[in-house]
């Protein structure tokens, strides 16, 4: 792999400020429309009611637009670089986390579904690929639907993360779930959320220039 073959992915679609904006315009959008509309129909009885409603529909009408404008042209400044000799996220140039793949580097999949709804609907799996090196791990995820997860390649490999409370008696199975959930905790502070096609371009690329550790421990 030559540095021409170095792999840049953009991280974090809906980072933390692109969040916020969306909120706020939601919020802003919504008082604007209520306090319009309802000056508007202020002689009708019904005027309140109908002023709500009017500011929440402009709220979601203008907030898709928004959001969907901010992700083409606000992104997180995160990237996920791979190069023959170094596998990192960085937030604008500055390295945050590093693995060495010339040297040998433990490979973790695994998922668990989402159980409340959010942005990402319920019964969706939070689907992760850890690498960790000594201290150090870069933990990449996507969400994907059940039926998304089927066609992924490998799929029996990402195994499911089980509630902490949970006892294993197979020691095997617990020493897997204990080094899952530390890696998980990694995900969950400081991970980088990708799409589902540049998580299948991220695992296909280091299948095929890492193959002596690009193996799927689970």
């Amino acid at each position: 792999m030559s540095e021409t073959e170095t792999l840049h992915i953009t991280v974090d679609p809906e980072h933390g400020g692109l969040r916020f904006a969306v909120l706020g315009s939601f919020i802003l959008v919504g008082v604007g429309g209520f306090l319009i509309a309802g000056s508007l129909l202020s002689a009708y009885s019904f005027g309140g009611i109908l002023a709500a409603a009017i500011g929440v529909i402009a709220s979601v009408l203008v907030t898709r637009v928004v959001e969907s404008r901010l992700k083409q042209r606000w992104p997180s400044g995160r990237t996920l670089e791979v190069s023959p000799t170094s596998i990192r996220l960085a937030l604008k140039g500055q390295t945050q986390r590093e693995v060495d793949p010339t040297q040998h580097v433990n490979v973790l999949t695994w998922r668990f579904p989402i159980t409340r709804r959010t942005r990402i609907p319920k019964g969706w799996f939070v689907v992760a690929l850890g690498l960790m090196q000594e201290h150090t791990y870069i933990a990449v995820y996507t969400f994907m639907s059940p039926e998304e997860f089927k066609s992924l390649p490998l799929a029996d490999g990402y195994t499911i993360l089980t509630p902490p409370k949970k006892q294993e008696s197979d020691i095997r199975l617990a020493g897997q779930q204990r080094r899952l959930r530390e890696a998980e905790i990694w995900r969950w502070n400081e991970g980088a959320e990708i799409s589902n096609e540049a998580f299948l371009t991220y695992f296909n690329h280091l299948k095929t220039h890492f193959p002596v550790w690009m193996v799927q421990e689970g």
